[in-house]
């Protein structure tokens, strides 16, 4: 009886096929060691990143800016109950201004892009919603804060 070897696909010499594929199915103990630090430091920062996106930061104040004029002034946090109020530009445009707890926003503007209502509601410092036509700018002061972000700082 004639007895077949194993092909020999990726012609490596003086290993059989068989040990060759039993070399390379070993874990290595330094490999196993470095997949299970890295799944490790991966776990820590995503609960680390979950953990600072899931603390209420208290409310800020809201400054509303039109013509870099200062209009008012909204203390988030002591806003009781939901309201509107309008903004009117001098060429006689207008926007309307949700104010809720912890946010504000635009929630109807006549100017063509909209794209301050396509915003939505403003909770925190990091961006602005302004209205370009109608020189209107909203933005939130971080509370108890200096204004500083943590680069700046």
């Amino acid at each position: 009886m004639h007895i077949m070897k194993a092909q020999n696909p990726r012609g490596i010499r003086n290993l059989s096929f068989q040990a060759y594929a039993r070399s390379t199915n070993k874990k290595k103990p330094g490999m196993l060691l470095l997949t299970a630090l890295t799944l490790l430091l991966l776990g820590i920062s995503l609960a680390a990143l979950f953990f600072q996106n899931s603390r209420k930061a208290p409310a800020g104040t809201a400054c509303v800016y039109q013509d870099g004029k200062l209009l008012c002034e909204i203390d988030l946090s002591a806003v009781k109950e939901p309201y509107t109020f309008v903004v009117t530009s001098r060429d006689g445009g207008h926007n309307t201004i949700r104010v809720e707890r912890g946010a504000i926003g635009i929630v109807d503007a006549d100017c063509p892009d909209k794209l301050c209502q396509k915003m939505g509601m403003l909770k925190t410092s990091a961006y602005p919603v302004s209205c370009l036509p109608h020189k209107l700018l909203i933005k939130i002061s971080a509370a108890g804060g200096s204004g500083l972000d943590a680069v700046a700082q």
